[in-house]
C-alpha cells in the first residue's frame, strides 16, 4: 500500500495509509480531496475547494476538475499543508 506523510505544519511526520479504495483528506467546508486506488495506481480528485483563490496543488500545479494520477514522491499541498506521496 502506498501511504501520504505531511512534511510541514503541527502534524509534520504523520503518515496516511492508503489501504482503502477511497481515502479523503482535508477540511469539510473549505478543502477536500479524494485519493483512490484502481487496478493502474492512485488517484487524486477535487471534492470540495471554497478557496478558489489557492486550489490544492500537485507539485505546484493547481488540481483540476480531473483525476490525476499520482506518482511516488509527488507532493500534494492541500490547505497550505504539504504532503508526500509515496507509493511502496
Amino acid at each position: 500500500n502506498a501511504k501520504v506523510q505531511v512534511l510541514n505544519g503541527k502534524f509534520a511526520g504523520r503518515e496516511v495509509e492508503l489501504n482503502k479504495a477511497l481515502t479523503t483528506l482535508g477540511s469539510p467546508g473549505v478543502q477536500v480531496i479524494a485519493v483512490t486506488k484502481r487496478s493502474e495506481g492512485y488517484f487524486i480528485v477535487l471534492v470540495e475547494n471554497k478557496k478558489s483563490d489557492n486550489p490544492p496543488k500537485i507539485n505546484g500545479e493547481p488540481l483540476g476538475s480531473q483525476a490525476r494520477q499520482l506518482h511516488d514522491n509527488d507532493v500534494i499541498e492541500l490547505i497550505g499543508i504539504k504532503m508526500g506521496f509515496f507509493a511502496r
